[in-house]
């Protein structure tokens, strides 16, 4: 017996990738004794790492890697928790990198680190960006969080062009590795519509999965069938990992109070949006914000 006709995926159709609402935006560029040297860390952003001395060892969703100096290799690390461990002489340049939310759902994909061997395209990018003199006049402190910094319109678009071009580079030697930022592949046209509108809903909006699920001519429960198919989850569980994931990045922003953070995910309690976090985050907002080396 075939699938029920309600629910029967049609032609396959390809994934749209536009990525115009895209903005790589530097939010470190330092180099010195690495901030978090041991433990786990809650990675949001994308990571290069270089060792100029030392060596460490990283864990992540399965993932292993051990690198020291000597190997001349970039440590690429997509977003999520990590376990690490640096030598106590290790000295690092670090790069973080922010995507934001790019609206047509794209997400990393394959390992979750890797070691690359860089070529010298990749190193003069990697050395242009750590020249530039609007980061060199920068404090310690402040290339640590660039993101707080208010610089003057032109050094900020140096800056910009050369975080972009070192992106380039890095997801170019990331790719030979299986690990892609990309929009899933999804066959179900009605799940590939859904699954757009929702990537691109901003955080303050509500979500309706009835709604959602009736702009597509289908039940709330036949709309989750078909994505559980398609992308391993719900709807709802999307949509509850994009406003995680969000709150992480606003966390470490230290300048925005928590409990805006909260009304703009739409908890009228400060109380109720440190609950929601503590359930899938095992930790307080405050916690999450202390932590050495979240980002």
């Amino acid at each position: 017996m075939g699938m029920p006709a309600d629910i029967r995926p049609n032609k396959p159709t390809p994934a749209l990738a536009d990525w115009q609402a895209l903005h790589p935006r530097l939010e470190r560029c330092f180099e010195g004794p690495p901030e978090g040297k041991s433990g786990n860390f809650p990675g949001t952003v994308f990571t290069l790492c270089k060792l100029l001395q030392g060596s460490v060892g990283i864990e992540k969703s399965g993932y292993r890697i051990h690198s020291k100096s000597a190997d001349q290799a970039w440590i690429l690390s997509s977003p999520g928790t990590r376990m690490q461990h640096f030598s106590d002489d290790a000295i690092i340049i670090s790069i973080h990198i922010a995507l934001g939310n790019p609206g047509n759902g794209a997400e990393w994909t394959g390992p979750a680190v890797i070691c690359v061997a860089p070529d010298k395209e990749a190193e003069a990018a990697l050395a242009a960006l750590c020249d530039a003199a609007a980061i060199k006049n920068l404090t310690i402190e402040q290339r640590l969080n660039l993101r707080s910094r208010a610089l003057p319109l032109l050094d900020n678009l140096r800056i910009q062009s050369k975080c972009i071009e070192l992106f380039h580079h890095a997801l170019r030697l990331a790719e030979a590795h299986q690990m892609q930022f990309e929009v899933p592949s999804i066959h179900d046209p009605r799940v590939q519509s859904s699954h757009r509108k929702l990537a691109g809903m901003e955080m303050w909006q509500e979500y309706s999965r009835q709604d959602l699920a009736a702009k597509e001519g289908l039940t709330a429960g036949q709309l989750d069938r078909l994505w559980r198919v398609e992308l391993g989850l719900t709807p709802s569980q999307y949509r509850d990992r994009q406003r995680l994931i969000y709150a992480c990045e606003q966390l470490r922003q230290h300048d925005i109070p928590i409990k805006v953070i909260a009304a703009d995910l739409g908890f009228r309690h400060l109380s109720q949006f440190s609950n929601w976090f503590y359930t899938r985050h095992s930790e307080s907002p405050r916690s999450f914000r202390k932590r050495p080396g979240s980002s």
